[in-house]
């Protein structure tokens, strides 16, 4: 299998390219930073090396996933690197905590290019190249508790996931007849908190969220990943058009 998994530097999305990895998959990585992109790749290379006959298990390309030209490029260059695409992971995003009267717009702006349009560009950019050559192939987004529940704080936050979510049942329907899947993943609360978020670290915060979780903790990046890579295996064949809450019960309840 070949995927592309867009904000996999670090993180969730780094954990999802290691599970795809951890199965035998060629993985090209995405991040905004030049810099931790490179690193990253160079730290899955040395984990998971070329095949023995020279076949490139790991790449990277970074940029802003907001940006149409870079979801075209991601897209050309998997099937340049390992001369095919079957499963695209759509991870990027981006928060910023506040209360919704203070939000500025370019703050909302930035939320739902990253977290919508960033899972929208791709999407189009591999669903127009399985079209074209008539190959099947799937898609993975990732959504969250928040774009099914409220969660005050998250406005922006919240409304791009839920897009997210109809944005999956939309291209499931869509594309169905092309024989690809479009399904997401509803993480709940993670132990890895997304970079320059720190309003749910202080432990009055950390008591509510376990409180509210049926399981009691918070998620690995582990368990979240692995139902991305449940996904995008064979064993899914027949899902498409769902949101996979990976949240604990938090929604269940």
């Amino acid at each position: 299998m070949t995927a592309v998994v867009t904000g996999s530097s670090r993180g969730i999305g780094l954990a999802i390219a290691r599970a795809l990895l951890g199965q035998g998959a060629h993985v090209l990585i995405n991040g905004y930073d030049s810099a931790e992109t490179a690193d990253t790749a160079q730290s899955l290379r040395e984990q998971f090396p070329d095949t023995a006959d020279g076949q490139v298990r790991v790449a990277g390309l970074a940029g802003d996933i907001a940006d149409e030209s870079i979801a075209q490029q991601l897209i050309a260059q998997a099937v340049t690197t390992f001369g095919a695409l079957d499963h695209l992971v759509c991870n990027a995003g981006i928060d910023i905590i506040k209360p919704a009267i203070d939000y500025r717009p370019d703050e909302w702006d930035r939320i739902l290019a990253i977290n919508l349009r960033g899972a929208f560009l791709p999407a189009q950019a591999a669903a127009r190249h399985w079209i074209g050559q008539g190959l099947a192939g799937s898609i993975t987004m990732t959504s969250s508790i928040a774009g099914q529940v409220g969660v005050p704080t998250l406005a922006p936050y919240a409304a791009s996931k839920g897009g997210v979510n109809q944005l999956v049942r939309t291209l499931a329907a869509e594309w169905a007849p092309h024989h690809i899947r479009v399904n997401a993943v509803a993480p709940g609360y993670v132990a890895n908190i997304m970079d320059s978020v720190t309003a749910h670290q202080d432990p009055a915060s950390d008591q509510r969220i376990n409180t509210f979780t049926p399981l009691g903790r918070r998620a690995t990046v582990d368990e979240i990943a692995a139902p991305y890579a449940f996904l995008a295996s064979p064993a899914a064949g027949y899902i498409t058009g769902s949101i996979l809450a990976v949240d604990g019960g938090y929604t269940a309840t």
